[in-house]
């Protein structure tokens, strides 16, 4: 979530999270699916959680050269002062995600 880790249940009470960059990790019947995501929303009802997001990327699915060469490029961009600075800054946190996602938890 935007104000960090949140964990949910089964009947838990309804609510709408926002999520910022970070994992999604699934359970089901002991067996984790982890997910890099780049934010959007939780909609929790007493039936389940429905997910709204921007972007989401199956932890083996994860290219690890593709996300490494997207941080070399929003550093370069944050260094060199060049363009919306924001949004390079944004890059890096997602290519960073992914990198970790990608190294802790994919089976490949």
């Amino acid at each position: 979530s935007l104000d960090g880790l949140l964990g949910i249940q089964a009947n838990h009470a309804k609510a709408i999270i926002g999520l910022d960059i970070g994992e999604i990790k699934i359970n089901q019947n002991g067996q984790d699916t982890v997910f890099a995501t780049s934010g959007g929303f939780a909609d929790v009802a007493k039936e389940g959680v429905q997910l709204l997001l921007e972007t989401v990327e199956l932890s083996n699915n994860i290219n690890y050269d593709r996300a490494q060469d997207a941080l070399h490029r929003g550093e370069k961009r944050l260094k060199n002062q060049d363009g919306d600075l924001q949004r390079a800054s944004q890059s890096i946190k997602r290519a960073k995600n992914r990198l970790l996602i990608a190294k802790t938890f994919s089976s490949k």
